[in-house]
C-alpha cells in the first residue's frame, strides 16, 4: 500500500461548467465540507479561475481554465507556477482535470493560507510553465471575493463547534503544531484501510479544538453512528495536543476546530 494524506484531492471539475456563470462576477459556492472560490468569463476568450478548500485543513487548490492552457495525459504532472502581480511567484504541481467549454483545466496545488494574502492584493494572477504563461486573469474586487471565501470557512469551522471570537479582528485560529501527515502512523493507516475491499479510501474528519489545544472530539464526515472508520481514525487523536490554540481578540483561548483528509490507495497486487 502507499500512503497518502490528499488535503488537495481533485475534485470534481465537471460540477464548475454548471456553478459558472461567465457573468465576471466572483461567486461563492458552499456544499458540506468545501468552499469553492469561481470566476468565469466570455472575453476575450472564455477562462474560468477558481480557488477550492476544504475548510479547516489549511490547504488550497487553484483550477485554471481556457484555451491556453495545456492540455496534457490524465495522470501527467508537471511544475508551475503562480503568479500574483509582479510578486515572487509561488511553486505548485499542475495535474490535469479534463475539459471545460472554456477549454482544458488544470489544478494547481497545494497552496497555504498565505497564498490568500497574495491573491486578496493582486490585481492580476497567472500561471504559467517551463513553456511559458498559459492563463493570465484579471481579479477585480479580489479582496472582497477572499473575504467572502474565507468567511465561508470561518463559517462551517463555527457549525462544528469553533468559537465565532477567533473570526473577529483581532483573533486567530488554532494552528497546528506538527503536518497533519503525522497524525497518524503507518499501522493506524492500515488499519483503516483494512475496513474496506475497496481500491482505495477517501475521508475527511473534523476535530474540535480544546482551549488548550488539544483534541477534543472528533468525527468523520458523512459516517454513520458506530462507524468503525471513525472510531479507527479518531481515537488516536483524542486528547493529543496537536494545536497552538485559537485565541480571541483579547487573546484568551477559545475553542476551535479544523479537518484533515485521508486518502489511500492500494497498489495493484498489493495488500
Amino acid at each position: 500500500m502507499i500512503r497518502t494524506f490528499l488535503t488537495a484531492l481533485p475534485f470534481v471539475v465537471a460540477p464548475l461548467a454548471a456553478q459558472a456563470q461567465s457573468s465576471g462576477k466572483w461567486e461563492v459556492k458552499v456544499s458540506p465540507a468545501e468552499c469553492s472560490l469561481i470566476r468565469g468569463v466570455q472575453a476575450p476568450s472564455p477562462a474560468l479561475l477558481a480557488v477550492r478548500t476544504v475548510p479547516g485543513t489549511d490547504e488550497f487548490v487553484v483550477l485554471v481554465s481556457g484555451k491556453k492552457v495545456p492540455e496534457r495525459a490524465a495522470n501527467a504532472r508537471f511544475s508551475v507556477e503562480l503568479h500574483f502581480d509582479d510578486a515572487k511567484p509561488i511553486e505548485a504541481e499542475a495535474s490535469p482535470m479534463g475539459r471545460l467549454a472554456s477549454g482544458p483545466t488544470l489544478q494547481l496545488a497545494t497552496f497555504k493560507p498565505t497564498m490568500l494574502d497574495s491573491f486578496a492584493a493582486a490585481h492580476n494572477v497567472s500561471a504559467s510553465s517551463d513553456a511559458g504563461s498559459f492563463a493570465s486573469f484579471e481579479v477585480p474586487s479580489a479582496r472582497a471575493a477572499i473575504g467572502a471565501l474565507r468567511q465561508c470557512i470561518a463559517d462551517q469551522l463555527i457549525d462544528w463547534g469553533a468559537d465565532p471570537a477567533q473570526f473577529a479582528p483581532g483573533g486567530t485560529p488554532a494552528v497546528a503544531l506538527k503536518d497533519r501527515d503525522d497524525w497518524l502512523t503507518s499501522s493506524q493507516l492500515m488499519n483503516l484501510a483494512s475496513t474496506t475491499s475497496e481500491t482505495g479510501i477517501d475521508y475527511i474528519f473534523h476535530v474540535v479544538i480544546a482551549a488548550d489545544g488539544s483534541i477534543e472530539s472528533c468525527k468523520r464526515d458523512d459516517a454513520k453512528s458506530g462507524d468503525k472508520t471513525e472510531k479507527l481514525g479518531c481515537e488516536p487523536l483524542i486528547g493529543k495536543k496537536l494545536f497552538a490554540p485559537a485565541r480571541n481578540p483579547a487573546g484568551t483561548p477559545v475553542k476551535g476546530a479544523a479537518a484533515f483528509r485521508v486518502m489511500l490507495v492500494r497498489r495493484p497486487g498489493g495488500r
